[in-house]
């Protein structure tokens, strides 16, 4: 077999990777240019067509040189009579496009819109679109491509009406998983950086995606929870609506300590430590006596969550000394066992 009729065909789908590969370099150039103006659109732009216009350019050499093949591009062009295969290939690469257009959108616009509102419901709306937007488009898009080549459509939405009913009963776990991601997205529960508590976890909310969400403990340890999990839990939510947050110190001292010193000392301590706000203003709570001690608490506001613990460790060392100096006692559990002779 002669070698000739093959050369056009390689020489097409070589051109097309070199011509791939300049628009890589070209828009990579752009795009660094891109990023120095003023104004977001370009980069959105050059985001949305840059992958999909690379990608064209490879598969429309594959295509041209495909139909330069001796043998395959008659069997082709049979069955691409009126080239309605080129039709569905354009119109897939025309939603990928718009897909990554909206999506990139959204992120560089919505959010920035959202949060110059005053209400919550748009913040959410704009998540939920955020969440949603290119399975939609993909979906058009794909039914579009499907027409265009002849397909009905309407039996194939009928048929997935059905079809999706019988996944929706095999596949509960996932559905609810994503559904749980829907409802913690539309109610904002909580968003990534907050620190949360639920069901055992506490840390701060590293990733929210569909079916899970991703917590990072304080020992740096990701945890990975399904979404249904976490709607069906009292969730704890350390940074909503601020940041600070009311800390209890208990403190027992023994029989005969006069209430008046034990705070006198507890709050002068609590006003001379970083963080601790001076509104509200911190107080002083007999709780109870108990069976070998008198029991108080003092109760202080924090700055920020994140100081929880250290000023917690700074105020239990600064009792330590404070009490050790006025020869105040601090007690341990005891019991006097009396024997009676007879």
């Amino acid at each position: 077999m002669e070698l000739t009729p093959f050369l056009r065909p390689a020489a097409i789908l070589a051109a097309s990777l070199i011509l791939a590969a300049i628009i890589n370099i070209v828009l990579k150039i752009l795009t660094k240019k891109a990023e120095k103006t003023g104004t977001k659109l370009d980069d959105i732009i050059l985001h949305a067509i840059g992958k999909p216009l690379y990608m064209l350019v490879i598969v429309a050499g594959i295509y041209y040189a495909a139909h330069q093949t001796p043998y395959l591009g008659d069997m082709i062009n049979q069955l691409d009579k009126y080239n309605l295969y080129r039709q569905f290939i354009l119109t897939i690469f025309g939603t990928w496009v718009v897909a990554l257009l909206i999506k990139k959108i959204i992120r560089e616009y919505g959010y920035e819109w959202a949060s110059k509102t005053n209400g919550e419901m748009d913040d959410r709306l704009v998540a939920l679109a955020d969440m949603s937007a290119m399975y939609l488009v993909w979906f058009i898009g794909i039914m579009i491509a499907l027409k265009g080549v002849g397909y009905e459509i309407t039996p194939l939405i009928t048929g997935m009406g059905i079809l999706g009913l019988a996944v929706a009963l095999a596949a509960q776990n996932l559905l609810s998983n994503v559904f749980g991601g829907v409802t913690i997205t539309i109610d904002q529960l909580y968003k990534p950086g907050d620190r949360i508590e639920f069901g055992g976890v506490y840390g701060d909310v590293y990733e929210i995606k569909p079916r899970y969400t991703r917590i990072k403990t304080l020992d740096n340890f990701i945890i990975t929870i399904p979404n249904s999990k976490v709607i069906n839990d009292n969730i704890i939510n350390y940074a909503y609506p601020d940041t600070t947050v009311r800390v209890k110190v208990p403190v027992s001292v023994a029989y005969g300590t006069d209430p008046k010193k034990v705070d006198w000392i507890m709050l002068d301590i609590a006003t001379k430590i970083p963080n601790v706000l001076k509104e509200p203003k911190p107080f002083v709570r007999f709780i109870e006596y108990a069976a070998s001690s008198q029991n108080f608490e003092l109760v202080i506001w924090i700055r920020h969550y994140d100081d929880r613990h250290p000023v917690l460790d700074r105020i239990y060392r600064e009792i330590f000394i404070k009490f050790k100096e006025e020869g105040i006692e601090i007690p341990y559990n005891q019991m006097d066992v009396h024997l009676k002779k007879d």
